[in-house]
């Protein structure tokens, strides 16, 4: 088995820092009165600067914090769930939002559905998988990236099964916004 599929603990890969462009699209799928739960994300998150910005009630917690999403149950209300989970853990976090029964939204890379325990996943359980598919793949630092992230949503987060959605950038060269994260990390000062 793929250790990033099922890694015994959490990779130093695992924190990549989600930029706007692909928090964006989410808001059109989120409804008004909604306490959205960012479980693998801190307060400069994207997830919740965007969120909150646009109106949307948002609870966060990450790791760093002692706050495992795979352990944690949290005490506050929440109606829905969206992050960029942790590489290595993946299908983790995507089998915890179906049992969660909420409407959830994941940043998964879409290579994760050649895998075969994706696939019996979703024949077994008969859960249906819905996806917010970019029409381009997104970076996350600047670079080229090789494979297009999406969102794989469930519990009828989406209205139907599956969306494209356009983009206008990639993400890269000139077009380069870093995440707010990513800039304080790497001294970017704002590029």
């Amino acid at each position: 088995m793929n250790n990033w599929l099922n890694g015994a603990k959490f990779s130093k890969n695992d924190e990549y820092y989600t930029p706007s462009i692909l928090v964006s699209p989410l808001l059109k799928y989120i409804k008004k009165d909604w306490v959205v739960w960012c479980p693998a994300d801190e307060a400069d998150s994207e997830y919740v600067l965007v969120l909150r910005e646009n109106g949307i009630n948002v609870r966060h917690s990450h790791i760093s914090e002692g706050l495992n999403f795979l352990t944690y149950n949290p005490d506050f209300h929440y109606d829905c769930i969206i992050t960029n989970c942790p590489f290595s853990r993946k299908k983790e976090f995507l089998f915890k939002c179906y049992k969660s029964k909420k409407p959830f939204a994941l940043l998964l890379g879409l290579p994760i559905l050649n895998y075969n325990e994706i696939g019996d996943f979703f024949l077994e359980r008969k859960r249906e998988l819905q996806l917010l598919i970019f029409n381009k793949k997104v970076s996350f630092d600047g670079n080229r990236s090789s494979f297009n992230s999406s969102y794989f949503c469930g519990n009828k987060f989406l209205p139907k099964q599956i969306i494209f959605c356009p983009l206008e950038s990639d993400n890269t060269g000139d077009n380069f916004i870093p995440a707010t994260k990513y800039k304080s990390i790497h001294n970017t000062n704002g590029i």
